[in-house]
């Protein structure tokens, strides 16, 4: 499981640090994907902001499902490249999920902690990955690269019914949609991806935040971390909760800042019409 973790979070680290990829890589990526290509600025930035439409109404709760997924793959990929052993995760019906994983006995509390802390801000990250892929002109890798994970953590984590069933329901509309939708729609389909993730992220730190101010004893990830460091649940809930906003701030830039000026534009076009 070692290897699995470095591997999806090295791949991620790497796509959102903003390096390039090295010529050899790109070669690869194009002997895999020769059709994959750049979809426009503005495509992007329809796609994202249409994704966040979609995590801001009712809509949301069609594919809620996914960000706790994201949530939890965080928690058991970083115990797992910090030396853990991920055991399994569980994706509940009402949208909650649980990771859990054997520590090594020599492992502190930073490592605790920074899986524990994990979670959150996964999604976010993954918005950011995602906008970069597409950017750098690889949607349909990067959407085969994401099912691609999916299905891993179906093999070797996800072990309850409600979990298994929806995830194999994705994975199984994703190699459809990778064999039969062209490639464009596939960018669009992740930039959409990254809009929700963006701000479903934002939403469910700010329902933990909530949670921790209200009450106490819900074992939710602020507990967690507070405990290791015998500080208060509710300091560590902001913490997640503007570390959230900052990097899902950074994903919507890039994905909708290119094109800002033409959506203003055609913003004040509309309100003057009116």
């Amino acid at each position: 499981m070692f290897v699995v973790s470095l591997l999806v979070i090295g791949v991620v680290c790497y796509i959102t640090s903003g390096r390039e990829l090295p010529a050899e890589v790109v070669d690869h990526l194009n002997r895999l994907v020769p059709e994959d290509m750049l979809i426009s600025e503005r495509s992007l930035a329809l796609a994202f902001i249409a994704g966040m439409f979609v995590a801001g109404t009712p809509l949301h709760r069609a594919v809620r499902y996914l960000s706790t997924v994201v949530h939890e793959l965080g928690h058991a990929l970083s115990a797992g490249v910090l030396g853990g052993r991920p055991k399994q995760i569980t994706i509940n019906l009402n949208a909650s999920g649980l990771a859990t994983y054997y520590p090594p006995p020599t492992w502190g509390r930073l490592r605790a902690s920074i899986v524990s802390f994990a979670g959150y801000p996964a999604p976010a990250v993954a918005s950011v990955a995602a906008v970069r892929a597409v950017q750098m002109g690889h949607p349909k890798a990067w959407f085969a690269f994401s099912a691609g994970t999916l299905a891993l953590s179906i093999l070797l984590l996800i072990r309850n019914f409600w979990g298994f069933v929806w995830t194999a329901g994705v994975v199984a509309g994703s190699y459809y949609g990778a064999r039969h939708l062209d490639v464009e729609i596939l960018g669009w389909a992740v930039g959409a991806v990254a809009g929700y993730l963006a701000l479903e992220g934002y939403r469910n730190a700010w329902q933990q935040l909530t949670i921790v101010r209200l009450s106490s004893g819900s074992g939710c990830d602020a507990e967690m971390v507070a405990h290791w460091w015998r500080t208060n649940a509710k300091f560590v809930g902001w913490l997640h909760l503007f570390t959230v906003l900052g990097i899902s701030a950074v994903a919507t830039k890039m994905a909708v800042g290119p094109y800002w000026n033409e959506i203003v534009d055609w913003v004040q076009e509309y309100t003057d019409t009116k």
